[in-house]
């Protein structure tokens, strides 16, 4: 298989089936009176259509992110007005912020850099590289959306392969032990995504979608002190698994510890490019911690600009004007630097997943999945709910995206649970337990970028299609009954109130 198996294939006669079959979906599901009201139905086939195109990868999947488009142009389900304003999200700021950023570090070497020095600490056995790539880009992935850390560490893993004899697409596509290394980058990147609002797209929708609800600011050091712990357990038993389970056909690559020595010897000092852009993400990720500490005295338009979103934009702007020293004429952020790593499709995938999520809830489609769920939560109690809201957001997640996952059922689980408990805030507990299983998605290209960008680096799809299966189930256990714990057997308020209460 080549690279570009992966990616849509126009001429192909199945695929204009597949092309075909999206808008067919849409239109059967207008004839069937289960999914609700008409204007409920359109949310509905718009979805399907979604999902199908994205499963299938029909179209470029930013193709696809327009479809919402595609149908109102034919019959106004919403005012036109409303479905364009549906992709606009004020954390877009956070989103393209930190993005920009970490061109920066991919550009000057300090991702590089992270990278080889991690790694020195794992040598040349194939299975503790596999792990060590999972817990580097695991962690990153705190902070990090999973496309860029994929679009980030991959090359470095590639080039390691390349030094250990695998050279080529096919070699890597072959070999169990390359494979492994590359799915472990995907998958850590996925797996730390709602650790943290920095996490990723998924994080961000879910955050804007608290705060709405809860009707305030939700810090990140709150969010960030409830989703850790989950996702480090999980980190956990996604190592047992793979070190367990996905053995490899060699036990130790060629090179190791000396081939990244010499690297980092190569790579030279810290350079102030590497400097300037990683002391100013610290920096605001610093202040973001620290912000409920000083949040009162810096209240009013003249500061709004210290959210952590709009810093991290700023801080890309001044990127933007701040000359290199290392290379005459480029400053630390270029557009040669953008086109080169900048993950485009996350400005398409995380404001469609946004609209998607918006177009659910005002055609009454989420509504109409609430009452169908409620019915499970009524007839189960609490664990039966989320164990039911925590498969449903996963399998949702590895179809779709984790993005366009948390853009659909969180204004479901708002909708189902918004009384839970005779709570104000009921569905708060829910938020937290569907949101977590909604970022363990390693199975299908098209869960997050990452996937798509390792499969593009020789990453074997069906090994990742059945172990990520795999994955995804035992991650969906793990956290389902961390929440069962926390939420129906100790009814901890840490969960069950919204923070800041």
């Amino acid at each position: 298989m080549r690279e570009n198996e992966v990616q849509s294939q126009p001429g192909n006669g199945r695929n204009w089936l597949h092309i075909l079959l999206g808008p067919a979906i849409f239109l059967a599901v207008q004839f069937i009176p289960f999914f609700g009201p008409l204007n409920a139905r359109m949310g509905f086939g718009i979805l399907f259509w979604m999902v199908y195109w994205w499963v299938t990868v029909a179209v470029d999947i930013k193709v696809t992110c327009l479809v919402p488009l595609f149908v109102v142009a034919f019959h106004e389900y919403m005012p036109l007005v409303k479905v364009l304003e549906s992709y606009a999200h004020k954390e877009f700021f956070l989103i393209l912020g930190t993005s920009i950023v970490t061109v920066a570090w991919a550009r000057w070497g300090f991702a590089k850099r992270m990278a080889l020095h991690f790694l020195l600490r794992f040598g040349n056995d194939t299975r503790k590289q596999m792990i060590g790539w999972f817990l580097l880009t695991g962690l990153i992935s705190f902070v990090m959306g999973n496309t860029p850390v994929a679009a980030i560490f991959a090359p470095v893993a590639v080039a390691a392969l390349i030094y250990a004899g695998y050279e080529t697409f096919e070699q890597r596509w072959n070999s169990n032990a390359a494979s492994n290394v590359l799915i472990a980058v995907a998958w850590g990147a996925s797996v730390g995504g709602m650790a943290t609002p920095l996490g990723g797209g998924q994080a961000v929708v879910t955050l804007g979608m608290l705060q709405k609800y809860v009707g305030h600011e939700i810090y990140f050091l709150d969010w960030s002190l409830r989703m850790i712990p989950v996702s480090l357990v999980v980190i956990a038993a996604m190592c047992a698994f793979m070190w367990l389970l996905m053995k490899p056909e060699v036990q130790t690559f060629k090179g190791g510890r000396e081939f990244y020595r010499k690297e980092l010897e190569a790579m030279g000092p810290f350079s102030y490019e590497e400097k300037v852009s990683c002391y100013g993400f610290l920096l605001i990720v610093l202040l973001a911690l620290l912000r409920p500490a000083y949040v009162d005295m810096v209240k009013g338009p003249f500061f709004a600009w210290l959210q952590p979103g709009r810093m991290f934009f700023i801080l890309a702007l001044v990127l933007f004007f701040m000359p290199s020293r290392r290379k005459s004429g480029e400053n630390i952020v270029s557009i040669d630097a953008l086109k080169k790593h900048f993950p485009l499709a996350i400005l398409f995938i995380w404001p469609a997943s946004v609209a998607l999520g918006r177009i659910l809830n005002q055609t009454g489609a989420s509504a109409v999945v609430g009452q169908w769920l409620g019915g499970v939560f009524a007839s189960g109690g609490d664990i039966s709910a989320i164990v039911a809201f925590s498969l449903g957001g996963n399998a949702l997640s590895q179809v779709t995206s984790d993005t366009a996952a948390a853009g659909v059922m969180i204004p479901i689980v708002i909708e189902a649970f918004k009384n839970w408990g005779g709570m104000e805030y009921g569905a708060v507990p829910f938020i937290w337990s569907v949101g977590a299983a909604i970022s363990w998605s390693y199975a299908v290209a098209s869960s997050t970028g990452a996937q798509g960008i390792v499969a593009g680096f020789g990453a074997n799809l069906k090994r990742m299609f059945v172990y990520g299966m795999i994955g995804g189930v035992i991650s969906v256990v793990v956290s389902t009954l961390y929440f069962i714990v926390t939420i129906a057997l100790l009814k901890s308020d840490f969960y069950l109130l919204p923070p800041g209460l």
